[in-house]
């Protein structure tokens, strides 16, 4: 997991604020988002409450270090994940494309012939099924 998505993780709900995200800080009573979280060019993740709490107290109240902000050397960044797509969701919408693999598979062993359409249908739901694993 990169260091921005282990931050965001640690932050849902989250949205999408310009180039980087908002979401409810951590530290303080927060009842609308103020702190903002951008991750920067090399990996870094930037993190700035606008109510003034310092870095290290958010971090320190997600869980983490101030290490754990900064990429491993020489690991590739994956982009963040998209906001609002939560642990569960991604379960949801992985049983959904596990059951059409089962359904061709089953119509397969049945000796039924596989449309173009359910054919296409089947390579979208592994690609959607690994793509999710990845994220994970």
């Amino acid at each position: 997991m990169s260091p921005i998505e282990n931050v965001l993780f640690r932050l849902e709900p989250y949205k999408k604020s310009g180039s980087g995200f908002s979401a409810r800080c951590p530290v303080h009573d927060d009842h609308s988002p103020s702190l903002s979280i951008k991750e920067g060019d090399d990996g870094r993740v930037l993190v700035h409450c606008h109510a003034g709490c310092p870095p290290q107290g958010v971090v320190a109240a997600l869980g983490l270090t101030m290490p754990d902000l900064f990429p491993a050397n020489g690991k590739p960044r994956r982009p963040p994940p998209a906001p609002g797509v939560t642990r569960t969701a991604l379960g949801a919408a992985l049983e959904i494309e596990q059951q059409v693999l089962f359904i061709v598979a089953y119509d397969r062993v049945k000796g039924k012939s596989i449309s173009p359409t359910d054919a296409a249908r089947e390579c979208l739901a592994r690609q959607r099924i690994e793509l999710a694993r990845r994220a994970v």
